[in-house]
């Protein structure tokens, strides 16, 4: 079984929206880093208040089959203008500590697939 880290950095409005579609698709248990973006370009600005804006990272651990269906999901919702968000996966290597539940569901997701 292959994990993958699932990164999804969004607008921060947007949060909800990304943890939503990730459990649909059969994630669940993110964790949420909030930041600011730094951009190159020119700022915004409101009666000379500088806007950057807040940007939210939602981080999902998941199984590589997963992670690839909330990817296409996530890819639906950005080509039809639903959703702006920057979204890709990193493998992992070696990981310790999942929940033997979580686990377990991984497993039988997978057997399933495999029985289709």
């Amino acid at each position: 079984m292959r994990f993958v880290n699932l990164v999804v950095i969004t607008s921060a409005e947007n949060e909800d929206v990304i943890k939503n579609i990730a459990k649909d698709c059969g994630a669940d248990g993110a964790t949420v880093i909030q930041g600011r973006g730094s951009n190159s370009g020119a700022k915004k600005s409101f009666f000379s208040l500088t806007f950057e804006g807040n940007q939210t990272i939602v981080n999902y651990v998941l199984e590589e089959k997963l992670s690839k269906k909330v990817l296409k999901a996530l890819n639906k919702k950005v080509v039809d203008n639903e959703l702006s968000c920057v979204a890709f996966t990193m493998p992992i290597s070696h990981i310790v500590g999942l929940d033997r539940e979580v686990l377990k569901k991984f497993e039988d997701t997978i057997k399933k697939e495999d029985d289709l």
